[in-house]
């Protein structure tokens, strides 16, 4: 008796065959027609990520053809498209957390699909299941500002919270907008920080009170912090931040207030901390800024007594001007010069250049020539003085008196460019 074969077996051993041909990827390691990409964007501290694969147009009909409408698309090529997030966002309004997700999008005539599934290991869309979405919104697709013959991911609209992503390819732009709560995932980074070795360090509470203080965020805490980095080491900076803060937890939005507070908790680690010249100069300062003379006066007097410099004594000298002293101001002023180092005469005349005090920069870089004739760069930042004065004859003979002395190679460019500026010729002496 013959055996019948039955004929299902056969069938499906040659479904399998085809399949296996059709979909195996190769086993080794070898250029893919859609060449993989990577591409991201940190949002404050978020840092976003899209792992890809790039298709090309070659000619084809994109959008209905190769690409189906109405129907899950793996956003790219090749396996799915990945996009990763290092702290929780918003795309498009809605909240999804941290972590890495599939993304498919499905066209359509008018608002497409944008997808975030849940599993990031499918070949393509072929495996996607809706009831693994994390997320889904819905976006319009706009014309592409060029046409894209590889499919792209691009970051575009960059704010300090937010960005937009953007796929393009062939005459599409699909954009999603992803934002970040950047002071909230500030913050926390700055708190773990802080439980590190950081803590021992007066700079990294520093840091975090000026932080907060600069963009008007978690104050009350943010006071706590710059109290104990003025409690490890106090200077100018931190005592000043301990202060405003100060001012700003106690009476918010009153801005009077605010000051007459900070100056008085100012004044309190003035005196019971080891403070040196530096944070009584910077308190003056301070306080000379918010009309506060009598505080910018006794503090700027005390900088001075503890070090009579140059700095101490400027800072005086805008003290006794503010408060109409001129003479006092005056005296104070010539002193400060006297006393004036090369450096810090130049720097300071540099400083009231670039603020527009061109009169007073004259006479700081005029006294600095007299103090230090033998030094060429005196001679070029006093001819720089006198070109952004207009005062072309003055401006060429500094200029030429420092390139007589033989500048070192930095000061002797910068001569020789305000000398072209003035369209004046300089031949090199010969050696």
């Amino acid at each position: 008796m013959k055996k019948i074969l039955h004929p299902f077996p056969a069938f499906f051993l040659f479904l399998f065959i085809v399949s296996v041909s059709s979909y195996a990827q190769p086993v080794l390691k070898a250029p893919q027609v859609s060449q993989k990409a990577f591409v991201g964007q940190t949002i404050g501290l978020t840092d976003v990520v899209v792992k890809y694969h790039r298709p090309a147009v070659k000619g084809r009909e994109v959008w209905g053809k190769l690409v189906p409408m109405n129907a899950v698309w793996r956003a790219g090529a090749n396996e799915n498209t990945i996009i990763k997030f290092s702290t929780d966002v918003r795309v498009e309004g809605q909240e999804l957390p941290a972590g890495a997700y599939g993304l498919h999008m499905i066209p359509t005539e008018e608002k497409w699909a944008v997808i975030f599934s849940s599993n990031t290991n499918g070949w393509g869309s072929f495996g996607y299941s809706e009831a693994e979405d994390a997320l889904r919104v819905e976006v319009m697709p706009q014309k592409a500002e060029a046409f894209h013959e590889h499919l792209a991911f691009e970051f575009e609209d960059i704010s300090p919270n937010s960005a937009t992503c953007a796929l393009k390819w062939a005459d599409k732009a699909i954009p999603f907008r992803i934002e970040t709560d950047v002071h909230h995932v500030v913050l926390a980074s700055m708190r773990d920080e802080l439980k590190g070795i950081s803590q021992f360090n007066p700079q990294a509470w520093q840091e975090a009170a000026a932080y907060c203080l600069k963009n008007e965020v978690n104050q009350e805490e943010a006071l706590g912090w710059a109290s104990r980095s003025v409690f490890m080491a106090p200077n100018a900076q931190n005592l000043l931040i301990k202060a405003q803060l100060a001012g700003k937890v106690k009476e918010a939005g009153n801005t009077k207030k605010e000051v007459k507070i900070a100056m008085k908790t100012m004044g309190k680690d003035l005196e019971s901390l080891p403070c040196t010249w530096k944070e009584y100069s910077a308190a003056a300062n301070y306080a000379l800024k918010n009309e506060q003379y009598e505080e910018a006066l006794a503090w700027s007097e005390k900088a001075v007594s503890m070090a009579p410099n140059m700095t101490t004594m400027m800072a005086h000298a805008q003290v006794l001007e503010a408060k109409g002293e001129e003479q006092k101001a005056e005296k104070a002023k010539k002193e400060a010069i006297s006393r004036g180092a090369n450096a810090e005469l130049n720097n300071y005349g540099y400083k009231l250049l670039f603020s527009g005090k061109l009169d007073e920069a004259l006479e700081i870089f005029e006294a600095n020539a007299e103090k230090h004739p033998e030094d060429p760069n005196v001679w070029d930042s006093l001819g720089e003085g006198y070109v952004n004065a207009g005062q072309k004859e003055k401006a060429v003979k500094a200029l030429k008196k420092s390139l007589s002395l033989n500048p070192p190679d930095n000061v002797r460019a910068n001569s020789l460019k305000l000398l072209a500026q003035l369209g004046v010729d300089y031949e090199e002496p010969k050696p």
